[in-house]
């Protein structure tokens, strides 16, 4: 009983977790890339919708239009290829917590920031560049990749 108990729990650390990781880094990169193409289709709208619908109180609407597009286009790019994955999930993580609490409250971005912490803390597990990257270094565990 103790050796196929062992085994499930191989299996959970080194098939099904990498594979849970990845199924949430593509979703949740979807989800911010989909809302980047939203905004750059027609940037002069987004531009107008952080003037008044969107209002950052501390950045003006250009800059703030610009921010957020790419931020929505880079960075689920690199969380999906696991390339920089940590930095990836804090920097999407931060614009959630900004969009949830500045500008627009909804249950659905507690779950993405739930999501985002989840991958902010296990980092891209080895379904990603980072690992492959930081194996290749030769260090001893690729677990801190960035």
């Amino acid at each position: 009983m103790f050796l196929l108990f062992s085994k499930f729990n191989a299996f959970c650390t080194h098939a099904l977790g990498p594979l849970i990781n990845l199924i949430a880094r593509i979703y949740i990169g979807w989800v911010f890339f989909r809302s980047g193409l939203v905004k750059i289709d027609d940037f002069e709208s987004t531009v107008e919708f952080f003037a008044d619908d969107w209002a950052i109180p501390f950045l003006a609407p250009m800059p703030a239009a610009i921010l957020a597009t790419a931020g929505e286009l880079i960075l689920p790019v690199m969380l999906v290829l696991g390339l920089g994955a940590r930095i990836s999930a804090l920097g999407l993580l931060i614009m959630t917590a900004m969009i949830q609490f500045l500008v627009l409250p909804d249950h659905l971005h507690y779950w993405w920031m739930l999501v985002l912490g989840f991958l902010l803390s296990e980092g891209g597990s080895r379904c990603s560049l980072d690992y492959w990257l930081f194996r290749q270094t030769n260090l001893d565990s690729p677990r801190y990749a960035v």
